[in-house]
């Protein structure tokens, strides 16, 4: 008796490879855009902290390039959303700032949210 698979054997196998590879894929990039996400929103609210520490050091808010000046938060002026990789939409006056993810031309639910004076747009979200 020889030992080894047949041709239908090794066909089964490729084929549920290829279901099981037609499920994972689509999981897998789902989770790329919530980690883009997450990892959008954790910059912008790294800046709001450092408007806070600018705030308390200078008692007025800052811009990007304030921050970056004063060293309370040097890359203020290069973070950028992973997604769109575009800086952060950034206004900042003596008495408000807001901070927010432009993602322009993505679909809506790439729209990660906004921090105005310290709160954060998505905090009802979750």
């Amino acid at each position: 008796m020889k030992k080894g698979f047949t041709l239908i054997e090794l066909m089964i196998v490729v084929v549920i490879i290829g279901i099981l590879a037609a499920i994972a894929i689509p999981k897998f990039s789902s989770v790329k855009d919530q980690a883009q996400q997450v990892a959008c929103r954790s910059n912008m609210r790294s800046i709001g902290s450092a408007e806070a520490m600018y705030y308390g050091k200078y008692s007025a808010y800052g811009n990007a390039q304030a921050l970056a000046d004063s060293k309370v938060m040097e890359n203020a002026e290069s973070l950028m959303c992973p997604y769109s990789k575009d800086p952060y939409v950034y206004n900042a006056g003596t008495t408000t700032y807001t901070v927010s993810c432009p993602a322009p031309g993505g679909p809506p639910d790439y729209q990660h949210g906004s921090v105005v004076d310290g709160i954060t747009s998505w905090q009802s979200e979750r």
